[in-house]
């Protein structure tokens, strides 16, 4: 995290989410929505089926669903209803 000034007094900067993900195998792949990242076509079909669905912030940071649904009601990008029902992060939560 980065302290940012503001004014007289320092504020942690908290890392957006900027994308949906699937990590497979360390390798963590990006797009918009999580049906893009497994439709590619320049992967074999079915390919990151087993991966773990989750997000990526601005600083790179991986996050499984679960995490995604906390982290994104921390920076605001998301409404507390979302984590008190339980939950999991879908990309129409965000955009």
């Amino acid at each position: 995290m980065t302290l940012l000034p503001v004014g007289m007094l320092f504020t942690r900067r908290i890392d957006m989410i900027v994308a949906s993900a699937i990590e497979k195998d360390g390798v963590v792949y990006t797009g918009r929505r999580h049906n893009t990242i497994l439709c590619d076509r320049s992967r074999p079909f079915g390919f990151l089926r087993a991966g773990e669905q989750g997000f990526v912030t601005d600083a790179g940071v991986f996050l499984d669903r679960i995490a995604a649904a906390v982290h994104a009601f921390e920076c605001g990008q998301l409404s507390e209803r979302k984590v008190i029902e339980g939950g999991r992060l879908y990309s129409e939560d965000l955009w």
